[in-house]
């Protein structure tokens, strides 16, 4: 196997699925989910990239009694999504190709499975995502959120790597994407926050092309 992509569509998309199922029950605590309760979010149209078996996508799609779509390089992770939730619109795919057409969701959701794309799909990755979000529309991204950008050996796979930064970077250098709530806090429910390895942080961004680029605000003095 060459890269990452290819390792986890193969094997260990199916093995994570598995390893995770039992915290993905109905009783988790899903700080994406409670995030965009408490900012009063109303999306009608959701994509989630990295979805396992649409565990999150199922409290969305009940709560806001929208449409949902996810994708996850898991196979067993999406056939028994498919059968639990058949209300939602579930397919094997990553995040670099997106089968949607332009413009098609109100709000993309990465559930924390950046840090184990491959480096060379992150531009890729970024396009797909800024083309199936609509403008005015809203990107959520789980992720790790070390104060510096590196990487770690993926414990579960020789030659993986998991890869650490903030995310939220791929889009907030435009000025399209502007930062509207975000909540640090500890994979592994710890309190304390500033070992590297453990910060996580759900970060929404909100998409609006028209802000970006104002037309003449300052005259020219030349």
């Amino acid at each position: 196997m060459s890269n990452q992509k290819e390792v986890f569509a193969s094997i260990e998309a199916d093995r994570f699925f598995s390893r995770n199922k039992t915290a993905q029950d109905d009783n988790y605590d899903d700080v994406a989910f409670s995030l965009m309760k408490t900012i009063d979010l109303t999306p009608k149209s959701v994509l989630e990239v990295g979805c396992s078996n649409g565990f999150r996508l199922d409290k969305i799609s009940k709560h806001f009694k929208c449409s949902c779509f996810g994708i996850d390089p898991s196979v067993e992770a999406i056939k028994d999504g498919s059968a639990k939730y058949p209300e939602i619109n579930l397919r094997v795919g990553t995040a670099d190709e997106l089968d949607y057409a332009n413009g098609f969701f109100d709000t993309v959701i990465f559930g924390f499975c950046l840090y184990l794309c491959d480096r060379t799909d992150l531009f890729r990755i970024a396009y797909e995502a800024d083309r199936v979000l609509q403008n005015d529309g809203t990107l959520v991204i789980t992720d790790f959120y070390p104060p510096f950008p590196y990487k770690n050996r993926y414990s579960h796979c020789e030659g993986l790597y998991s890869y650490k930064m903030d995310y939220s970077k791929m889009f907030s250098w435009n000025p399209a994407y502007t930062e509207v709530a975000s909540l640090v806090y500890s994979h592994s429910g710890y309190k304390l926050r500033d070992v590297p390895n453990e910060r996580v942080s759900t970060i929404v961004l909100r998409k609006n092309e028209q802000y970006a680029f104002p037309e003449e605000p300052y005259r020219s003095l030349s």
